[in-house]
Formats: C-alpha cells, structure tokens, sequence
C-alpha cells in the first residue's frame, strides 16, 4: 500500500472520522455481500472509537447476510423515513458504501443530498463525481470494497481489525471476488483473507452462512430461470429472464436472484450473460463477461455502470421480453462497433 493518493484519501477519511461523532452508514440498494460486509465492518471499526453509528439502508438485509446482523442493527428507511430522515439529518457525516451514486441508494437519495452532515464515500466502482463527496475513497484496482476498508484499518491501527470487523471484511472479499475466482483477485488479496483468519474469520463457517442457505422458494425460482435462458451469438451470449409472476409462483423476492449472474457464466464457452430481473418499479439488468468484452461500456447504453466485466443497470416502464429483444439487438451491434472477437 504505496501508492499516495490513497493514502492521501486514508488521511482525509480519518480526519473526518476523528471530527466527526453521529455517524450514518449506508449503501446501494439490494445490497450483495460487500455492501453488507463493509457496512458492518465500517460499524465494528467506528464502534471501537467510540462513535455513535446507525447503519440505514434502502433494501431489507437478503436472507444470506442476515446472520451478520442478529443484533438487527441494520435500519430499513422505508419503515420510519421520518424518524431515519432525522438521523442522517442530525448526522455530523455520512458514509456512503460500495457505490458512488446517490440515486442508487433509492428512497434514500434526496434525503442524503440535502442532510448538512459531510459527506464521504468508500468505493471501488468507476465513476466518482468527486464535488458531489466531503471525502472520496475509491481505488478501481481493488477487487471489493471490503479490501480496500482492509487498507484503510491497517493504515489507522490493525488493533481494530477483531474477530467481528474480520468476518465482515471477509464476507465482502468472498462475495465480491467470486470466491475468488474473478479478475482482480491477487496474491495480495489471499494474503489478506489469511490474516482475516488469523484475525478470527472462519472460511468454513462463512461459506456455508453465505452460500449453504438456499430456501426451496429459491431452488425453484432457479429452476425457472433455467428454463428461460437463451443462447446467441453462436452460443457466446446467454440471457434469462425473471419475472413478477416468477416471484409470486414461487413466493421469492428480488434478492433470490442473487447470483443468478455468476450462475450463467459457468456454462461452458459463454463468453457474455445478461440477467433481465422484472420488478414492481423497474427492471433491473446485470451484465457479465470474460475477457476483452467490456460490459460497463455497455451498460452505459442503458444508464448503468460498474466494472469492466460486471455492471449493471435499471429502466422503468418497460416489458421484459421486449427490452431482452433490444438487448439483443444492442449487443450484436457493440461488439461489432468495437471489433471484438467474441
């Protein structure tokens, strides 16, 4: 950890901390395992300095992440926003957690814009509008959020790093590296899972919490998706579908689709997959790839971003087949358009 933006941004978010002593966590909506892992780990580390932390989210916690918070320290703005509105209005800072955007924490966004607490964002997404931030922690080279929170404790004082903040963190890490197995995973990133568990985390226990958990309702609604996907571009490209009427056959709701994306690029010689998810209010679209095919690009072209190889977007007022047909359509063109050799 040499490089000096960094540090310089370490510097500025400890400064903040110190100064500050109401303090609001949050991050995006339907949150994966390195929004909660983070969270709780920001929450541990802060806790330990003596601050007084609320974690408010947008999305209720999804059933696999759970276990981390048995103390239901997690708030859901929607239950109370008067009461959640006057927290993160009293706050002296706010954190914002794995995304860089305001509109992704959804019913939260004009609430947090307009509080006068600070404002500091921890990410390692592409993207960052630094006026719209008090305090700006991003590094893209980091394979999760979690890692670079990793960073951050280190550079203050590893004494913070306990059983409870070395969970958290792994937490993170796994998720968001694919157990890692996707790019940016590195040497550097074993070392620090090895410590983590020398810190307390336990990988056994961990993975079977994370992914050992599935409900019948979620078993079926894969079965489901599975039978709605489809092969394009000579079998380069699959896309599935999940609907509201899916949901309801299988009284499932949208965080069962978590990891329906990694889900599909195991399938051999799939080179791109998108997931169509059809809810309520929206329809929100992953897009994941390997190699040279640069999916934040694409994505871009309906609003989205993310990483190179996973991004992801949301569209209002559309009908999902239809969008998938435009999807299509779309992406036989970008790869075209950018001479990639699928």
């Amino acid at each position: 950890m040499n490089n000096k933006k960094i540090i310089s941004s370490f510097k500025a978010l400890n400064k903040v901390i110190n100064e500050s002593n109401k303090i609001v966590l949050t991050t995006h909506l339907i949150p994966d395992g390195d929004a909660i892992g983070s969270e709780f780990a920001m929450y541990g580390y802060l806790r330990q300095k003596g601050k007084k932390v609320s974690i408010i989210n947008h999305s209720y916690t999804p059933d696999n992440y759970q276990w981390q918070d048995k103390k239901k320290i997690i708030k859901v703005f929607r239950e109370n926003t008067d009461k959640y509105s006057k927290i993160i209005n009293d706050a002296d800072l706010i954190i914002i957690i794995d995304t860089n955007e305001y509109s992704r924490t959804k019913s939260m966004e004009t609430v947090l814009i307009n509080s006068p607490a600070k404002k500091a964002v921890i990410d390692h997404h592409l993207g960052t509008k630094l006026k719209l931030f008090d305090v700006v922690v991003n590094d893209t080279s980091y394979p999760a959020t979690s890692e670079l929170l990793y960073d951050y404790f280190v550079f203050d004082n590893k004494k913070y790093i306990n059983k409870f903040v070395a969970t958290n963190l792994y937490v993170g890490i796994l998720t968001d590296t694919g157990s890692f197995r996707y790019p940016r995973t590195t040497q550097k990133t074993f070392l620090i899972c090895a410590d983590l568990i020398a810190s307390g985390a336990d990988p056994v226990y961990i993975y079977d919490k994370v992914y050992g958990q599935l409900n019948t309702g979620k078993i079926k609604l894969l079965g489901r998706f599975i039978d709605s996907l489809t092969y394009h571009l000579n079998g380069k490209l699959i896309i599935g579908v999940v609907t509201i009427q899916d949901f309801k056959d299988y009284h499932s709701d949208v965080q069962d689709v978590d990891g329906f994306s990694s889900f599909i690029m195991t399938v051999k010689n799939i080179r791109a997959g998108i997931v169509i998810v059809e809810r309520p209010d929206s329809i929100k679209l992953s897009f994941r790839s390997k190699g040279n095919i640069n999916m934040r690009n694409f994505a871009a072209e309906f609003g989205g971003g993310g990483h190179k190889n996973a991004s992801g977007a949301s569209l209002h007022h559309q009908d999902p087949f239809e969008l998938k047909e435009q999807i299509i359509n779309k992406f036989e063109s970008f790869i075209k358009n950018n001479r990639i050799n699928i």
